[in-house]
C-alpha cells in the first residue's frame, strides 16, 4: 500500500507528464499540418463543419464517462457539461454549440450548413473510436480520455495556448477575423483553463494507488493518439480544397 507522501509525489509526477504530453501534441506532424496550413474561407468552413460533428461527439463521450463514474465525479462532469450544453447565464454566454454556429457566420456559414454537412469517413471512424474508448473502459480511463482534450486545449497546461486559441489566431491572420470577434474561440480560451482542471480534481480524489494513476495515463495516451489521427484527417480534408500548401 502506498503512503500518502508517496501518492502525493506520484500525483505530482503524473501532472508533469500530462503537461509534457499535452504540449507534445502540438509538435506532432498532424497538429502542425492543421495549424500551419494556409487558410482559405473554404478550408475554414470544412474545418468548422467537420469539427461540429466532433463537438457533438464530445457530448456523447462525456455522457458515457459520467454514467460510469462515481457520484462525486458525475457532479464534476455535470458542472463541466452545463457550460457546453446550456451556457452560463451569469456570464451571459449561450451553449457552446450555438456559439460556434454564431461565430461561423463570419466565414459565411448558416445554421442549415451544420445540418447538411455529411460526416466524412475519416471523421466517422475517429468518432466511433472515441465512443468505444470511453464506453468500454474502466471509469478512470474513460474520464481521463475525455479530460485529455480539455487539458490540451488549456492555456494552463499548454505553452502558447490550446487549439481553440491557436486556430482563432489563424483565422485572424489568414482571414482577417479579429480574435475578439470569434465568440466561441474566446469562450473556450477562457473556460478550458477551468475545464482542464477536472483531470487533476479526479486524480486527487480517486487515484490513490499507482494502478489507478496508470489507468488515468492510459486514458490520456489513448485519447491523444486518436486526436492526432483526427487532426490528420482534418488536414487531409482541408488540403483537398483549392489553396496554397
Amino acid at each position: 500500500m502506498s503512503t500518502a507522501l508517496e501518492i502525493t509525489d506520484e500525483l505530482k509526477t503524473f501532472e508533469e507528464v500530462a503537461r509534457e504530453l499535452a504540449n507534445a501534441q502540438f509538435d506532432s506532424e498532424q497538429y502542425r499540418r492543421v495549424l500551419e496550413m494556409p487558410l482559405t474561407r473554404e478550408r475554414a468552413q470544412k474545418y468548422t463543419l467537420q469539427k461540429a460533428h466532433w463537438n457533438l461527439n464530445r457530448r456523447d463521450c462525456w455522457a458515457f464517462a459520467q454514467a460510469l463514474a462515481p457520484i462525486d465525479v458525475k457532479r464534476l462532469i455535470w458542472e463541466h457539461e452545463l457550460d457546453e450544453l446550456a451556457g452560463n447565464d451569469e456570464r451571459g454566454v449561450e451553449a457552446h454549440y450555438l456559439l460556434q454556429m454564431r461565430q461561423s457566420e463570419l466565414i459565411g456559414l448558416k445554421p442549415e450548413d451544420f445540418t447538411n454537412e455529411a460526416m466524412a469517413d475519416g471523421t466517422r471512424t475517429c468518432l466511433y473510436a472515441y465512443i468505444h474508448l470511453v464506453k468500454d473502459s474502466p471509469w478512470l480511463k474513460s474520464v481521463a480520455a475525455c479530460a485529455a482534450l480539455e487539458v490540451s486545449n488549456s492555456a494552463d497546461y499548454v505553452d502558447g495556448g490550446g487549439m481553440s486559441y491557436r486556430m482563432g489566431k489563424r483565422f485572424e491572420e489568414d482571414l482577417g477575423i479579429p480574435f475578439e470577434k470569434q465568440v466561441n474561440a474566446v469562450e473556450h480560451h477562457e473556460v478550458d483553463v477551468a475545464h482542464g482542471n477536472l483531470l487533476m480534481d479526479v486524480a486527487r480524489r480517486h487515484a490513490d494507488t499507482p494502478g489507478k494513476l496508470d489507468l488515468l495515463m492510459e486514458g490520456l495516451n489513448d485519447s491523444w493518439a486518436l486526436d492526432r489521427v483526427w487532426k490528420g484527417q482534418l488536414a487531409e480534408m482541408m488540403a483537398a480544397l483549392p489553396g496554397p500548401e
